[in-house]
């Protein structure tokens, strides 16, 4: 199969990767185990954030910069504007700390930020607690993408352009010989030949790349979709933008089309893998810890009544940096993998650089943070 590429998970980075390959001139075919988009996936949200403040760690924000206008591309070409600038907002609980380290690098970067006093905040957002924060960071650049509905858009795309698009396809073995994938085959017994094969199964790929031992490790993330009381009109997109209150270790996005905002918790949750729980309960534990958040920073929320739970399954890496890479040992094997729950927002530029590195050996985007072997 010259010049075929097979592409295992349909979620964001499987989607964008193919996306690429299809415009290098590669035939290209995406399996996923369920229907696209699955919503058991990482990418399998209503919302996902897309700021570019990442602390002093100037890499990330660069990466965002130019993740940027390639979602504005793929959003003109699906004529689906699922990305949303209306800001992102950093809150300061203390000085000198992961804020003031995002305003120093968005500033390098020739960004556009803004600092908001407490008076600014009383002002824009007088549902937020300004007595607990000693500043807030705006940059009107960020905002949200829409995520179900992004990675519905871009395998429409790659279907335009001739991707072979086949759910419900489970694979159950990866055959080698030689230094080379020879093929793959599913439960139903089929296989798949190819010239290249990536990896991108998200949550799934250490049970399906076994043989690699991969350094990778699931977990179980909570969330909460919760309906504002009253003032609703306060949390719609275009008055409230996402937040992140980093020492708190929480963030929001406002709320969606069907009344309900997002609240979920930074760092990694239990261990776990799709399927192991119910989805869409909300632990008495979490609770607590959300309705205790939001009596500090948030307190006309935190008598919410209305509420859903939703869990996202992490691939999280040791450094909570990415796998990009050739898998070892393997001339036409790749992997894209440990997005660590902050991988969503780089996906275009992401699947963009895996895509180069199996047409040409090597990216426009400096992959060595991604390497596999740093573990």
């Amino acid at each position: 199969m010259k010049n075929t590429t097979v592409v295992v998970g349909g979620g964001i980075m499987g989607a964008s990767a193919a996306y690429w390959l299809s415009r290098a001139g590669r035939n290209v075919i995406l399996l996923d185990q369920a229907e696209v988009p699955n919503r058991h996936a990482a990418s399998g949200d209503q919302l996902r954030i897309f700021r570019m403040t990442y602390g002093k760690d100037a890499f990330y924000t660069d990466m965002a910069a130019k993740s940027l206008p390639l979602w504005s591309e793929l959003s003109q070409q699906s004529s689906d504007k699922f990305l949303v600038q209306n800001g992102f907002l950093d809150l300061a609980v203390k000085a000198h700390g992961y804020e003031e380290q995002c305003l120093k690098v968005l500033k390098d970067h020739g960004r556009p930020c803004q600092i908001l006093q407490k008076g600014d905040l009383r002002r824009y957002y007088p549902m937020m607690n300004s007595r607990a924060f000693r500043f807030g960071l705006l940059h009107r650049e960020g905002g949200m993408i829409w995520a179900m509905r992004a990675v519905s858009a871009i395998l429409g795309l790659c279907q335009r352009k001739g991707v072979k698009v086949r759910s419900r396809v489970e694979v159950a073995g990866v055959a080698k010989s030689g230094g080379r994938i020879t093929g793959l085959k599913d439960r139903a017994g089929r296989s798949w030949p190819a010239e290249d094969y990536l990896f991108a199964p998200g949550a799934w790929t250490g049970q399906l790349l076994k043989g690699w031992r991969l350094p990778i490790k699931v977990t179980r993330q909570s969330q909460i979709y919760l309906r504002p009381p009253f003032n609703r009109g306060r949390y719609r997109a275009e008055h409230f933008p996402p937040f992140l209150i980093k020492s708190a270790g929480f963030y929001g996005l406002p709320m969606h089309i069907h009344g309900f905002m997002k609240i979920g918790e930074l760092g990694q949750g239990a261990p776990g893998r799709p399927g192991d729980a119910p989805e869409r309960e909300v632990s008495p534990a979490f609770e607590r810890k959300v309705r205790a958040f939001l009596k500090r920073y948030i307190p006309e929320l935190a008598g919410f009544t209305e509420c859903e739970g939703h869990v996202n399954y992490y691939a999280n890496t040791r450094d909570g940096d990415f796998i990009v890479d050739r898998l070892p040992g393997c001339s036409n094997g790749y992997l894209m993998a440990g997005f660590s729950g902050h991988g969503f927002k780089f996906a275009p530029l992401l699947g963009q650089a895996a895509a180069q590195l199996i047409v040409g050996g090597k990216s426009d985007l400096n992959l060595h943070r991604f390497r596999l072997g740093r573990f």
